[in-house]
């Protein structure tokens, strides 16, 4: 089995910026380093065509609503992802009526295809069970 992708990288630009930024071991990474994985992961593999992603599903989804106001994490995620990574999002509506897509399709496509590498798979696993985990606990 090859480690190639269906979908092929469209911005090699980004592709350098993605591997400088999600670089070393995940467990050395910081919430909002995690957190922004996540919401590209969310964003890239979302298909508007089956349902909207609403604002308020978007923050349950990457864990924003653990320790923290959502739509100001949201957005402090995005900042950091536009700054980082240089890939912007369009966002229709108002307060959790909020749609977000990326603004550029093959941005989408590029993180589409990082994400459905190996490692990158393992990393979004081990996110959704430490996400998981830490919204069982008794705090």
């Amino acid at each position: 089995m090859t480690e190639k992708s269906a979908h092929e990288i469209k911005d090699t630009e980004l592709e350098e910026k993605w591997a400088q930024v999600f670089e070393g071991p995940v467990y050395c990474w910081d919430l909002n380093k995690k957190r922004m994985m996540l919401l590209l992961h969310t964003l890239a593999r979302w298909n508007p065509d089956v349902s909207p992603l609403y604002q308020d599903q978007l923050i349950i989804i990457v864990g924003l609503d653990v320790g923290g106001s959502g739509p100001n994490n949201l957005r402090a995620i995005k900042i950091a992802i536009s700054r980082k990574l240089g890939v912007t999002f369009l966002a229709c509506g108002n307060a959790y009526n909020r749609l977000y897509a990326f603004e550029n399709e093959n941005q989408r496509k590029t993180v589409l295809a990082l994400i459905e590498g190996k490692r990158s798979k393992k990393i979004i696993d081990h996110l959704k069970k430490e996400l998981n985990a830490h919204r069982r606990r008794s705090w």
